[in-house]
């Protein structure tokens, strides 16, 4: 077993009903709350996106339609999104299926307008979140991640995870992809930057 735990934004907003919906996302609930309750981990840290309603990366603040493709500023892009995780909204809310209370540690994330944040280790941009750090003073050494969603911000964390030195498995059962089609590229991405499955 793992010595630390992440669970990559698990929020209303990424489930069926939400406004930034993954596919199946629910059915990963079972696996993740059997992971939380078990005992096994030293630590479990769990991210939460939490975009101010001016948040670049929505379609709406640039008069465009959700997907459209974006890249005009450093910290953004590849598509501009549906507003989704706004702060202190029933969407950036965590599941209520998930038993949060055995979150050790939440990191907010994408909370600058200007900036999004796929990864809970750091910004689009490359500030730090502060996540390494702590995971290295609780002497961590090898991390399992779930969460949502696979293709985008479970895949970033898991990159700089294993960046960060730390040995990584991603739990399959435990993560849905926005994009079912790109499921397997992301498990060749992941695989490529050191990232195990389990």
């Amino acid at each position: 077993m793992a010595d630390a735990l992440i669970v990559v934004d698990l929020q209303n907003d990424f489930y069926e009903e939400g406004a930034l919906a993954v596919p199946k996302a629910s059915e990963i609930n079972e696996t993740v709350n059997r992971l939380l309750e078990a005992g096994n981990y030293k630590v479990i840290a769990a991210s939460q996106d939490w975009h101010p309603a001016s948040h670049l990366s929505f379609a709406s603040n640039h008069n465009q339609e959700p997907f459209t493709p974006y890249s005009d500023k450093e910290g953004l892009g590849p598509v501009l999104w549906p507003d989704h995780c706004v702060q202190l909204t029933e969407g950036a809310e965590f599941n209520s299926e998930i038993k949060t209370e055995y979150f050790d540690y939440i990191i907010r994330k994408g909370t600058e307008s200007e900036v999004d944040s796929y990864s809970a280790f750091q910004d689009n941009d490359g500030s730090n979140l502060g996540l390494a750090g702590l995971l290295r003073s609780l002497e961590v050494e090898e991390v399992d991640i779930v969460g949502l969603a696979f293709d985008y911000c479970v895949k970033y964390t898991a990159q700089d995870s294993a960046k960060n030195g730390f040995k990584t498995n991603v739990i399959l059962a435990g993560t849905r992809p926005v994009n079912p089609d790109d499921a397997e590229q992301t498990k060749s991405d992941l695989k490529a930057a050191g990232v195990n499955f389990k």
